[in-house]
């Protein structure tokens, strides 16, 4: 089969699908160029009922734009096109003519009034007439007015949703996209899989529940953002039951275990220190194998015993009642004295001979204090440790909500023939050569929203 019968084929499937679902002839736009001539004769060698409306094209959707706009009593010449601006100097003209009033309408595509379009002085509302396809590109348009130098305190956004177009669809596709750049970007989800739904690919059933207006669309598509919703519920209460099982069963049990070890050694230091003291009241250390009574003799010895030890070592010195005496050096410049027993007790080190045996003797008779600050901390885990295994034995509360909604949403799924992509008997065609009215695996861009109609919805930013 040539090209051209092809072409024929295709009119006149398209033209069975516009009598299938609307009941009237096909519609094929003219806009006097040389293609247009070439379709029309396609679609009269096809022998099909048709109907032409002249000058009706997409590129002329601006010029259409701008009539109306005149035509509701808008000044032709305040009226701006930014694709009229061909050279640097033309736009930055356009772009103060845009600032200082001059100019009080400016039409154009997303890339055009992109990036260095700075017109935004005196912009009061924006209007989104179409969908882009990125969240990035709505937040490129948006940021032409609600950005720094407006001089309204307010900008009033338009969006434009028409009924029984993929219109709907569009700004959901751009909205499932932000939701998973927004878990990434946040880290909001626990997912550990974002769906790529760039390429969402659309059966003939879904094609033909759009274009009739099927209310199980609006369903279907309302039951799979409460399902997605819920999912992202469930999947935090997972993770956070995964979270409480690892506290009672890992993780506070090891500090419970941690602290009530330290504790018994801070117990038998107590002893140790109190039975030194009693033994001997008098002041006495020992650095290396001297035995000092004055404080300024043990204090000078052990200063210069601690200029030669290693730094990033800790390093043994000497002994002090009854417990072992090191120095803990570092490349900080910042050095202490450790008192070893069953565990280690710090003070700093400082260039006093007196002022550090004086610490010593502090640090030796307050062993005790951390003995109520550990059983405090030890009562707190416990509690913690109750506390997350209760939560652990909470039900997730929109458990049977979610069930319900998933099985609904099977049932949906069926009825629209949505299920690995098949299509069965949709009463579109009756011969599968010809009959065809989007390739196996097109490409969807709308959906039917709560709100329909040529209307518009505003948002105040």
């Amino acid at each position: 089969m040539d090209l051209e019968q092809k072409a024929i084929e295709r009119v006149r499937t398209a033209s069975e699908m516009s009598f299938a679902l609307y009941g009237s002839p096909l519609v094929v736009t003219d806009s006097g160029g040389k293609d247009s001539a070439i379709c029309r004769e396609i679609v009269r060698r096809a022998g099909i009922p048709y109907e032409v409306q002249h000058n009706l094209t997409t590129a002329d959707a601006p010029q259409t734009l701008k009539t109306e706009l005149v035509r509701q009593g808008i000044p032709a010449d305040e009226i701006a096109f930014i694709h009229d601006a061909k050279t640097d100097t033309q736009r930055e003209k356009l772009f103060r003519d845009m600032r200082s009033g001059r100019k009080k309408i400016l039409i154009g595509s997303t890339d055009q009034c992109g990036t260095g379009v700075n017109v935004q002085a005196h912009i009061t509302a924006m209007h989104h007439v179409d969908c882009p396809w990125k969240p990035s590109s709505i937040e490129q348009r948006e940021g032409r007015g609600v950005r720094q130098g407006n001089e309204n305190e307010e900008v009033v956004i338009y969006r434009y949703v028409t009924k029984e177009t993929f219109d709907a669809y569009s700004w959901s596709l751009v909205e499932n996209k932000q939701r998973f750049i927004s878990q990434v970007m946040t880290s909001r989800a626990v997912s550990r899989t974002c769906e790529d739904i760039d390429e969402a690919i659309l059966s003939y059933a879904e094609i033909k529940a759009v274009a009739t207006g099927n209310p199980l669309i609006k369903e279907k598509m309302q039951l799979e953002n409460d399902v997605q919703r819920l999912k992202m519920l469930k999947s935090n209460y997972d993770s956070r039951r995964y979270s409480l099982q690892d506290n009672f069963m890992v993780r506070y049990p090891k500090l419970i275990a941690a602290s009530k070890t330290k504790l018994a050694h801070i117990r038998e230091d107590v002893k140790t220190a109190e039975t030194a003291f009693l033994a001997e009241p008098d002041f006495a250390i020992t650095i290396g194998n001297a035995r000092f009574s004055e404080r300024t003799d043990g204090g000078t010895v052990m200063l210069e015993a601690v200029s030669r030890c290693k730094k990033g070592e800790t390093t043994h010195i000497g002994s002090f009642k009854g417990f072992e005496l090191l120095v803990e050096k570092n490349y900080m410049e910042v050095n202490f004295m450790v008192l070893r027993g069953k565990t280690d007790y710090k003070a700093e080190l400082s260039a006093s001979p007196v002022g550090n045996m004086i610490k010593l003797e502090n640090l030796c008779q307050n062993i005790s204090s951390d003995i109520g600050e550990l059983e405090e901390r030890i009562n707190l885990y416990e509690r913690d440790m109750e506390q997350s295994r209760q939560e652990y034995e909470n039900p997730f509360m929109q458990e049977e909500e979610l069930k319900e909604k998933l099985a609904r949403l099977n049932e949906l799924n069926v009825q629209l023939d949505l299920e690995d992509g098949r299509v069965d008997e949709i009463g579109l065609c009756e011969e599968q050569d010809n009959a065809r009215v989007a390739e196996k695996n097109s490409y969807y861009t709308g959906a039917l929203p709560e709100s329909y109609g040529r209307q518009s919805r505003k948002e105040v930013r």
